[in-house]
């Protein structure tokens, strides 16, 4: 699709999605008894007239586009889909042809939307070489581009989230849309009007259209939609961290029932977090049809996964198959309790061998079953399904030049779009290197008993907090000689420290935390005054490591260092130090 979030935007008349170099024609593709299907071919530029499309209507009585297209000029791509969103048409996208890049934005005006698997595109969005544009006046054309295209999806009734999907590819490869992910950001929509099974036979367009005599979209069922969160959150879990940990921290309620515990929500996503940045490359995939759902108040799912996933640090392997529980709030849309154990592993795995053996499963019923049935159908988007989280992993099918009896799943070349998606996923923070802590010494340990904070007068200022400090200082002081550093969880990826005195029993505020600095992680010792400490910037998507000297109660900067994106904070702090 245009797409690239908020990145390089998109400027009116020097951003392209594809290489433009024609202009957009309508065709007509015959079919038996009924009004022709109109193919718009080419790449949209400045000075297509959609208008042209709304006489073409007017002609043939057409109610179906399709394309043949690789993108181009966003602003006529979306000038096109309002044409066709004003006319009451319906779009159909089969895998013959391909609507690529901006050609989506056209696609997503149809009234009624449907697309095979790998028939729309999406990528990062590029300048035109004949761009000259830069500094500020780049800036604020992204913005404002930025803007109208989120308006438009909103009107479309398509996800703006679909936006993020195209940071991952870049703009010399391409994203083909699984039936799901079309299905999730509602690119597809509806059904179409009642087609003959047979079009006329035509280089340029789909020889055949699917038939559809119900125009009613079937409401899901709970269990249906139970189903689908949770092949939804194995999805996401398969994702970069930043995209998975994102997802998570809105998958569960404030509570969890986590593993037979009921467990705050902040510590529920530390334990998610602390996973994802030891294991950062990871797929996970349900076994088809050992999912069971049941429903009432909640609904409870119970199945059966394969996962791989490997290190950034030792390349070492984690594969096998386990059983899952969790128990979803439909109301809310999110767990309440989840359970589950491994089943079997895989020792001295090398390979991600469970889930190709799924997607080799799912192409023979897909390859073999009839062309026209819900379950060939259904075989066919798992296999693309599975086949995109081994692409994310960094397995390819085949090699440049192979025939399909030769092809199989193996590790990308070094040079493969696939592959280097892989290792950026896993690369490490910029590391950072530690200043020597006995250069800051201690003045003398603490002994004896530690006296508490008066929450009643002097340090009434932290009573609602009295309890977590209260426990924390009773463990005895664990930095800078006499003092006890706790933090403390004020939500899902937020918190905060208080530094006590034993001695005195005087608290005081840490200088970083709450949600200005999340992702709070600290490193210090009893034996010395300095702190490191990490956090995450919001606003600029970026994470830090500072250090602090604690010298006569106040807290002096060292050094603040950039180490990299949202990513790196997903990792403990012991990791990004040297």
């Amino acid at each position: 699709m245009f797409l690239r979030t908020v990145v390089l935007g998109i400027l009116a008349s020097t951003i392209w999605f594809g290489t433009a170099c024609a202009d957009i024609t309508i065709q007509r593709v015959p079919i038996d008894n009924s009004s022709p299907v109109l193919l718009l071919k080419g790449e949209f530029s400045q000075s297509d007239n959609p208008e042209l499309l709304a006489r073409e209507v007017a002609a043939s009585g057409a109610k179906v586009i399709t394309f043949d297209s690789n993108g181009g000029h966003v602003l006529s791509a979306m000038a096109y889909g309002r044409m066709i969103r004003s006319l009451g048409l319906s779009t159909l996208q089969l895998r013959s042809s391909q609507c690529a890049s901006a050609c989506a934005l056209s696609f997503v005006g149809g009234v009624n939307r449907q697309a095979e698997p790998g028939a729309i595109g999406v990528h990062q969005s590029s300048f035109s070489p004949e761009s000259n544009i830069e500094g500020n006046a780049a800036v604020a054309a992204v913005q404002a581009m930025t803007a109208e295209i989120m308006t438009y999806l909103i009107e479309m009734d398509v996800d703006p989230k679909l936006l993020q999907l195209s940071l991952s590819v870049p703009s010399d490869d391409m994203r083909y849309l699984t039936a799901n992910e079309m299905q999730n950001y509602k690119v597809t929509w509806g059904s179409l009007p009642a087609l003959p099974e047979r079009a006329a036979s035509t280089e340029a367009a789909p020889t055949t259209v699917p038939p559809s005599t119900n125009t009613e979209v079937t409401p899901l069922t709970t269990e249906q939609k139970a189903l689908a969160f949770v092949a939804t959150y194995h999805d996401a879990w398969s994702r970069g961290n930043s995209e998975a940990l994102d997802f998570v921290e809105k998958a569960y309620a404030d509570t969890v029932d986590f593993y037979g515990k009921a467990t705050p929500k902040a510590i529920v996503i530390r334990e998610k977090r602390d996973f994802a940045s030891r294991w950062p490359i990871r797929a996970y995939s349900v076994k088809p049809g050992s999912a069971r759902v049941t429903c009432s108040e909640t609904c409870r799912i119970d199945g059966v996964l394969d996962w791989y996933a490997k290190r950034d640090v030792d390349d070492r392997v984690s594969s096998g198959t386990a059983e899952f529980s969790l128990v979803w709030d439909q109301r809310a849309g999110t767990i309440i309790s989840e359970t589950g154990k491994v089943i079997a592993t895989d020792k001295g795995a090398s390979q991600p061998t469970r889930l190709i053996s799924q997607w080799k499963e799912q192409n023979t019923a897909c390859r073999g079953g009839s062309g026209d049935s819900a379950e060939t159908m259904a075989a066919c988007d798992r296999r693309e399904t599975v086949g995109t989280k081994l692409q994310a992993v960094g397995w390819c099918y085949g090699r440049e030049g192979e025939y399909g009896y030769q092809m199989e799943w193996r590790a990308c070349d070094a040079a493969s779009p696939q592959q280097d998606r892989a290792v950026a996923a896993a690369s490490p923070a910029i590391k950072v290197k530690r200043p020597n802590a006995s250069d800051f010494p201690i003045q003398g340990r603490f002994t004896g008993k530690t006296v508490l904070p008066d929450f009643k007068r002097r340090d009434r200022e932290f009573n609602s907090f009295r309890t977590r400090i209260r426990e924390g200082m009773r463990e005895g002081p664990n930095f800078a000689g006499h003092y006890t550093l706790i933090q403390i969880g004020c939500g899902a990826g937020c918190s905060f420290a208080i530094v006590a005195d034993n001695q005195t029993g005087r608290p005081a505020s840490f200088p970083r935390g709450g949600e200005d600095n999340m992702y709070l992680n600290l490193d210090y010792s009893r034996d010395s005054r300095l702190v490191a400490v990490q956090w995450l910037s919001y606003d600029v998507n970026k994470c830090f490591i500072e250090f602090f000297d604690f010298d006569r109660n106040t807290w002096k900067p060292i050094s603040k260092t950039e180490i990299g994106d949202t990513d790196a904070c997903y990792k403990p702090i012991k990791e990004n130090l040297r």
